[in-house]
């Protein structure tokens, strides 16, 4: 697995022209209807989701399952979405409260960078180089909030506004988050110039 930048994609759901028609689609009580819209759905943003929660995580079995539960709460919550935003930004949003619920119950488990770069070094579904490694294992020595805010501006390519869509806070604490953020990843990157 390549875990490198990335840049916002705009989704389009084969099949379903607009989101207004997907969301019918999902919602719909024709099964095969309904069937062919969470096909798309699940098509188009299985990976994009699960290589977010990957970032955000750090390891393949918490982002699957966190993967696997967001699509189980889009599908459980979709009479909730009000089109304030894009329905990928609203499933991008379920997938990182997912992960940030899921670094809250292992909250205890602080884990020191060593101990992270070993991890990511041997981890079968990471193919990064020593750079990438050290990067995002920095990022896994993160506070929830500001790993979060990093991922979703510096991997995912999103704005202060689409993260403040994701996350619910506001620009400003998002930019002091990725601010302190930068500056704790950065002694530990140079401790270990490549």
């Amino acid at each position: 697995m390549m875990m490198k930048k990335k840049g916002v994609t705009n989704f389009t759901f084969t099949g379903f022209k607009s989101d207004e028609i997907l969301l019918n689609a999902l919602s719909s009580s024709n099964n095969t209807i309904r069937d062919d819209a969470f096909n798309a759905l699940l098509e188009t943003l299985h990976q994009p989701i699960y290589f977010h929660l990957r970032r955000i995580l750090g390891n393949h079995e918490d982002a699957a399952d966190a993967t696997q539960n967001t699509f189980v709460k889009v599908h459980t919550s979709l009479n909730t979405f009000r089109f304030e935003a894009k329905f990928s930004s609203w499933v991008f949003s379920i997938a990182t409260r997912q992960g940030i619920d899921l670094i809250r119950k292992r909250r205890s488990e602080e884990v020191p960078f060593e101990d992270h770069v070993t991890h990511l070094e041997s981890d079968v579904y990471f193919d990064g180089d020593k750079a990438a490694v050290l990067l995002h294992a920095a990022v896994l020595t993160l506070p929830e909030k500001q790993r979060t805010v990093f991922v979703l501006k510096y991997f995912e390519g999103l704005d202060y506004k689409r993260i403040s869509e994701c996350t619910g806070t506001s620009i400003g604490a998002l930019k002091a988050s990725f601010h302190h953020a930068k500056e704790k990843i950065k002694p530990l990157l140079n401790s270990h110039v490549i």
